[in-house]
């Protein structure tokens, strides 16, 4: 097990790094004293004793308790307190409760209660799943044909229903598919955490403009580019669940973010047989179509998908057209961390520069990241926007690139926009420091950032540890600054005023920034970024 030294949660031995302050984490045993949660060991609302934690989340943390007056295990989510007061994230927490109690499947966790706590902290009650998530099970290597039609069918079963009453789940993968023992069926299955689901009629409401939900390996292209999504977004994410349990593994990955959102939305799927080197029969085109990169091209309905997967059981010929599933949506621009519903070529009117989100941690009992990247909008004009930094790419040569800008006689060349310009690139060591524009966390190091058309940008660049440095980037700042920080003085030790131990704030609530001299970024000999391919939830505080 590992665990973070800042903000005590605890993960499973997979993840290097804690996505909620970016810390790297510290292996423990058993017997290591860890942070000690508050409500550990109360009761809530004189019924719901809490007894330990299951998992936490940007969101909220996940509790075991057990109802005092019958006797009966239950898995408690609270909401942080820390977000508690942001209405949308309430509505939004509320609304996870109300999807998953709206569609009543069996395939689906029940949510029994909704409460608040004496703060007002919110609160809600589901059933304990006694299991493990599907991530464990594909852990161990590629599954059997009729278990991953078995699961495969259940999934379908419970997001037909859904989709049947408006909702998409968004965030389908298989840390938020348990399986559990019910009956004589050890792989039946619960499908957990609709905590960003869309509610067809109550979205616009729910969802701010040029939100990109979910977690990157399961991003439909579509969600990826920031554009609205429907349930055929579930049947892709259903797709890339179904490649990884016949193979092992995802049919997209890569070293950031941006990176993996970039091969779901340009690259063609391989073929799983190519993958374990041996031929799968017809459940490979039920696969590729469920992968098509545009969502016509796709299964139009969970339904559908199901009728093929009784097919294959049957044993019958499942006839799958796979005209253009692997043809990229022409509407795709360049992934620029914000979306419309229309296209990403059309610029949103934002106030608020692109913030990244990630490392929720929606399950139970499991670790996984989720993430979030919010294009907060107002009635203003665009602001520049910050991306993480993928691997370097060498530049193509000057023959070849005006060669691919050449017309052809298949269709008449676009109408040029205004000449790109090369956003402005700022790498710290160390890495993972977080950036502030005007109040407002933008993102981690390495980071590119769009260069304002006129005046400067100030950015705040904070690591724990070190001193907060100020950068000031201009339209003729150069493309690239190299950002050395230096170690804070270390401060004299405390004693704690009680035996349990108090967690340290995340790097988001340090003391002011030092007075230091801003200078305009200059260019300093490359370092070479490093980017890790966690995800970092500058937010999460405890």
């Amino acid at each position: 097990m590992h665990v973070c030294s800042v903000c005590g949660t605890r993960f499973t031995n997979e993840m290097r790094f804690c996505p909620h302050d970016g810390q790297p984490l510290e292996e423990v045993t058993a017997d290591t004293e860890v942070p000690i949660d508050p409500l550990v060991g109360t009761v809530i609302d004189g019924r719901y004793l809490i007894e330990s934690v299951l998992g936490e989340g940007g969101m909220g943390v996940v509790y075991l308790a057990t109802h005092t007056a019958l006797n009966k295990r239950f898995a408690v989510k609270v909401l942080r307190g820390e977000i508690a007061r942001d209405e949308e994230i309430m509505r939004r927490f509320v609304r996870e409760a109300q999807s998953s109690t709206a569609i009543g499947h069996a395939n689906i966790v029940d949510i029994s209660d909704f409460g608040k706590l004496p703060d007002g902290t919110a609160y809600f009650v589901m059933e304990h799943l006694d299991g493990k998530p599907l991530t464990e099970r594909i852990r161990r290597g590629a599954m059997g044909l009729d278990d991953v039609i078995h699961v495969t069918r259940q999934i379908t079963a419970a997001l037909g229903a859904a989709h049947g009453r408006g909702i998409v789940h968004r965030d389908l993968k298989p840390d938020n598919i348990f399986l559990i023992r019910r009956g004589g069926d050890d792989r039946f299955v619960k499908i957990l955490d609709f905590g960003i689901a869309k509610v067809g009629g109550a979205n616009a409401k729910l969802t701010r403009t040029g939100m990109i939900f979910g977690t990157p390996h399961y991003m439909s292209p579509e969600q990826a580019a920031g554009q609205s999504v429907d349930s055929r977004t579930d049947i892709y994410a259903l797709g890339v669940i179904v490649f990884e349990m016949l193979t092992g593994q995802v049919p997209f990955d890569g070293d950031t973010f941006m990176g993996i959102l970039g091969k779901h939305m340009f690259d063609p799927p391989p073929k799983p047989s190519e993958v374990i080197g041996h031929e799968l029969g017809d459940i490979e085109p039920v696969v590729l179509k469920a992968l098509a990169k545009k969502p016509e091209d796709r299964y139009a309905a969970m339904d559908e998908v199901a009728g093929d997967l009784d097919r294959l059981r049957a044993g019958q010929a499942v006839n799958v057209s796979l005209s253009s599933a692997a043809t990229p949506p022409s509407n795709l621009g360049p992934l620029t961390g914000t979306g419309s519903q229309e296209s990403l070529y059309e610029p949103p009117a934002s106030k608020v520069p692109l913030i990244l989100v990630g490392g929720f941690i929606l399950l139970l009992g499991a670790g996984g990241a989720v993430g979030a990247w919010l294009a907060l909008q107002d009635d203003a004009a665009e602001v520049p926007r910050a991306t993480a930094l993928p691997p370097a790419e060498p530049a193509p040569e000057p023959g070849l690139a005006e060669a691919a800008q050449a017309p052809t006689t298949v269709e008449p060349p676009e109408e040029p926009g205004e000449p790109a310009v090369a956003p402005f690139e700022l790498v710290s060591e160390p890495a993972g420091a977080l950036v502030e524009l005007d109040g407002a966390i933008i993102g981690n190091t390495p980071l590119a950032v769009e260069r304002p058309a006129e005046g400067q940008l100030r950015l705040v660049v904070r690591k724990r540890g070190y001193v907060a440095q100020e950068v000031a980037v201009t339209p003729h700042s150069p493309e690239r600054l190299d950002l050395v920080l230096e170690p804070e003085e270390a401060p004299a030790p405390q004693v704690a005023s009680s035996g349990r131990r108090r967690r340290r704030a995340p790097d988001v609530a340090m003391e002011p920034v030092e007075e230091t001299p801003m200078t305009e970024a200059v260019m300093a000999a490359p370092m070479g970024p490093r980017v890790s391919s966690e995800v970092v939830d500058p937010w999460a505080e405890e």
